[in-house]
């Protein structure tokens, strides 16, 4: 049986050395329990560079970013869809992604970003 690792680490979305906090932005995936629904806001890509899965979060440079996310429902880690997201950030702060569930709370409606 192969065990995953559960995504924690940040990924660094820009060139160059590593930057303070205050310098970049950073965003986070969700994941948690809606009613009875495992719930997983996965970010797969910032400005069409892949994001491994073992990031639940990016830093990016201030600015206007493409994000993709993945909307993942249930245990078994399936996509439930993919959103595209353009987003801007500011440096030095934190961002969530944020879903809003279709009725049912079987699909994601959209995914958005929310200051943490």
């Amino acid at each position: 049986m192969l065990v995953m690792p559960a995504a924690c680490g940040t990924f660094q979305a820009y060139e160059g050395s590593h930057k303070s906090a205050s310098e970049v932005a950073v965003i986070s995936g969700a994941a948690k329990l809606r009613a009875t629904t495992p719930l997983a806001l996965v970010i797969r890509a910032v400005d069409g560079k892949e994001v491994d899965l073992r990031y639940s979060s990016v830093a990016l440079l201030p600015g206007k970013h493409s994000l993709l996310i993945d909307c993942q429902l249930g245990g078994d880690g399936a996509t439930a869809s993919r959103h595209a997201l353009d987003v801007e950030v500011a440096a030095g702060e934190r961002y969530r992604l944020q879903a809003e569930m279709r009725p049912g709370n079987r699909s994601c409606e959209r995914v958005e970003l929310q200051p943490s």
